[in-house]
């Protein structure tokens, strides 16, 4: 019922109203096939689609052998577990395909996928620039498959129910946006020395690649996906350059706004490091003509939370909390649905390009500032 407000995947124009065929689908309208590609994250993915009703998961693949053989216990009787990408895109038993390696290798597993007739859903960022990921959509449209990126705030209660309310029109006109994810130090273990995520080349960029890529498709999605018409940005390794192991070449704080046709205005920051109140500090704020709400994070935690309304007339405030929200879609059960059933996905690969691009060009502009003192 709900993949009905997204537009179909459009092409390489990112042209929302250009919406080609489809023609791709499970045939027998059996469960899905999965096979989950990189098991450091994709573990979790392992359990969603064998949780969920009309998937199965029948390979696994890592260049860990120890994690690929727990991971298998948690799959398909019989799973393929192997350390080969090629045999898992070689399997009859392997309908689609999670794309779940460092950031740097997403367009090329994908493109092998769907070289290979398999469905793909990509871990985010989809890929680490806006011309791969625009490539990825005009090959997964030509050959008649599904693409997908998990971009799971999607899928949080809140950040759903707050979708719909401006489905509906609560807010008016939205004029104003803010998205911001800081952090007073990053989660253990992710800004180590040596890790991929410090260096440019295998992650293809810092925080706003990294946390910015949510933040930036959660209120594009909001909204509509409206064209943006104009970028800024601006990233700083203040932070990271002060370690021992010299942070690697990835900035740890970026900012920018975004113009978008109609008007609008989207305020975005993110940051890895900080000295910052709360740990996590995670937050949508939308103002609109109506009304306005904000989506934040319970806490210290990324996992919970909460959505407050705005309101009111002739002077009076109004502000509803909803504690307890439900009916959130399960990505695992959309993009199973969507093949089988030969729809868009919750969020399409389209989705993720466009972001993609939007980084870039955020990107561009921050190089285009001259360097200030250090």
């Amino acid at each position: 019922m709900y993949r009905s407000i997204f537009p179909h995947n459009p092409g390489t124009d990112l042209d929302p109203q250009a919406a080609p065929p489809r023609s791709d689908a499970v045939p027998d309208a059996g469960p899905v096939r999965v096979g989950v590609i990189g098991l450091r994250h994709g573990a979790r993915h392992v359990r969603g689609f064998e949780q969920a009703t009309h998937s199965t998961v029948t390979a696994v693949c890592d260049l860990d052998p120890r994690r690929a053989r727990e991971t298998a216990a948690q799959a398909a009787p019989g799973c393929l577990t192997t350390s080969r990408i090629d045999e898992v895109l070689a399997s009859s038993a392997v309908d689609a395909v999670v794309v779940s390696v460092p950031n740097h290798d997403h367009a090329t597993v994908a493109e092998q996928a769907l070289r290979a007739g398999k469905h793909v859903v990509v871990e985010k960022p989809m890929a680490t620039t806006g011309r791969d990921a625009a490539a990825l959509v005009a090959l997964a449209d030509a050959r008649g498959l599904t693409l997908a990126a998990f971009h799971d705030f999607r899928a949080d209660p809140a950040h759903w129910a707050a979708h719909e309310l401006v489905r509906s029109g609560a807010l008016g006109e939205v004029y104003f946006a803010r998205t911001t994810w800081t952090r007073r130090d990053n989660a253990p273990g992710a800004l180590h020395s040596g890790s991929w995520y410090l260096d440019r080349s295998r992650a293809g960029g810092g925080v706003l690649l990294d946390l910015g890529t949510h933040r930036i498709d959660q209120v594009l999605w909001m909204l509509g996906f409206p064209e943006v018409v104009a970028v800024t940005g601006a990233v700083s390794r203040q932070l990271l350059s002060q370690r021992a192991d010299g942070g690697g070449d990835v900035e740890d704080t970026a900012c920018g706004t975004l113009q978008l046709a109609g008007g609008a205005v989207v305020q975005v920051e993110t940051s890895f490091l900080g000295h910052v109140p709360r740990a996590e500090d995670v937050l949508l704020e939308l103002r609109g003509s109506r009304g306005g709400l904000r989506v934040s994070n319970v806490g210290d935690s990324y996992r919970a939370y909460q959505l407050t309304m705005f309101g009111g007339r002739g002077g009076i405030h109004e502000q509803t909390t909803f504690p307890v929200l439900t009916g959130a879609p399960s990505l695992y059960e959309d993009f199973a649905a969507a093949v089988r059933t030969d729809s868009a996905p919750l969020c399409p690969g389209w989705h993720a390009a466009a972001v993609a691009g939007v980084i870039d060009r955020m990107y561009a502009a921050a190089r285009a500032v001259p360097a200030g003192r250090p």
